[in-house]
């Protein structure tokens, strides 16, 4: 693709070239920085592994999904996980303006800004701190749900539901309509990951209530998140053992109930019929416990789904941290991840042309860069500029 950028460039009329190749290099370079960064990571093998956990946890969230969607939608890039200096977790949706994201601020010229409008894949940032510690990693688990909500066109569908399932009073809707993509997040990532979900978001709130960051309106209050993560567990004979739900018991306890019955009860038609449990589900949630025993007693578990080991991981954690550090079962756990990675390419594009698709990609890049029918004029100073649609934070 920048191989076709640049040719184009060589291509130019010498007056024009003269003129103006060279801010069309230095935003083309701008912009793929953007990208280059977050793919040379994989190379250090500190943060490699890490990426690799992650990227197949999301992976594993959206590939059923995306088959389920089909011949709906076509083939999509999954979400590219990577790490950021950022406190919490978020997700960039595809399609987003990312130019606030940008490593120097906003591109030189009106032109290279128009490149930047459009975010081509899906984005997980993980902040830097989470470093090699599973049980942080299910929040992937919830932001790949916010790509699920968005790349297969699910939003209209769910508020559908909560609006004529839920019978909730209108204020009460009100609420929970804004609440949706936040309590969808919270459904699909403990539909996948089972109770050792629950576990890591009560402690990623409990740490932001010690840093003395409020509850944001975007979202639900702590105690009704929790609750919604209660009712979208898969059913056991034994009783789960789940972390204590913060505040006191009050009216709208009931909510979450009724809400998860409206989005998981059927199946939906953007996904060919099927349901979310379905598609998603974490499969043999019994075994876990077993599952835990062993990694306790330096064994491999005996699961072949990315979320059954790492909620395996995160439970085994939960149940005795200094054993979980002693018998290494966190490194151990992102083998087996790694472990069930499918080698080579997961997709071919049909009848070869990834080569012609990547020159239609740099022909289109080019054409952004250089195209002066919108807007021309002075270089656009760089700078900083608050978050993007298409944003969403984890907690």
């Amino acid at each position: 693709m920048l191989t076709t950028v640049l040719d184009r460039i060589d291509l130019m009329p010498p007056d024009e070239r003269a003129l103006r190749a060279a801010d069309i290099v230095l935003d083309l370079h701008h912009l793929w920085d953007f990208f280059r960064s977050k793919l040379l990571i994989r190379q250090v093998p500190r943060y490699g592994g890490l990426l690799e956990v992650t990227d197949e946890l999301a992976w594993s969230l959206y590939e059923p999904v995306m088959l389920a969607a089909a011949p709906q939608s076509r083939l999509r890039e999954p979400p590219l996980t990577f790490p950021s200096r950022q406190p919490v977790p978020f997700a960039t949706a595809r399609g987003s303006d990312f130019e606030d994201m940008l490593s120097h601020g906003k591109q030189r010229t009106l032109d290279g800004r128009k490149a930047s409008k459009y975010l081509p894949v899906p984005l997980i940032s993980l902040p830097w701190s989470s470093g090699r510690h599973l049980p942080s990693l299910l929040a992937v688990a919830h932001e790949t749900a916010h790509h699920i909500e968005d790349d297969f066109g699910l939003t209209p569908s769910l508020l559908a539901r909560l609006r004529s399932v839920t019978g909730m009073e209108a204020d009460r809707l009100l609420l929970w309509e804004r609440w949706l993509g936040e309590a969808f997040a919270d459904i699909c990532a403990t539909v996948a990951c089972g109770p050792a979900y629950v576990w890591a978001l009560a402690d990623a709130l409990r740490t932001a209530e010690e840093h003395h960051a409020g509850e944001s309106a975007d979202y639900p209050p702590n105690r009704l998140r929790l609750l919604i993560c209660h009712a979208a567990l898969p059913s056991l004979q034994e009783p789960y053992s789940l972390p204590p739900l913060p505040g006191h018991q009050e009216p709208a306890d009931t909510e979450p109930d009724a809400v998860v019955r409206a989005l998981l009860s059927d199946g939906m038609r953007e996904l060919g019929g099927k349901g979310l449990r379905e598609l998603i589900g974490l499969r043999r949630p019994a075994d876990i416990p077993e599952e835990v025993a062993r990694l306790r007693n330096a064994l491999r578990t005996r699961r072949r789904d990315v979320p059954g080991i790492l909620a395996t991981a995160t439970l085994a954690f939960v149940a005795d941290p200094s054993a979980y550090e002693a018998a290494g079962i966190g490194e151990r756990c992102m083998n087996e991840v790694i472990g069930l990675r499918q080698k080579g390419k997961r997709h071919t594009v049909s009848g070869g042309h990834g080569g012609s698709r990547d020159s239609r990609a740099g022909d289109a890049l080019f054409e952004l860069l250089h195209d002066r029918a919108e807007a021309s004029g002075p270089r656009v100073p760089p700078a900083r500029t608050a978050p993007g649609s298409g944003r969403y934070h984890s907690a």
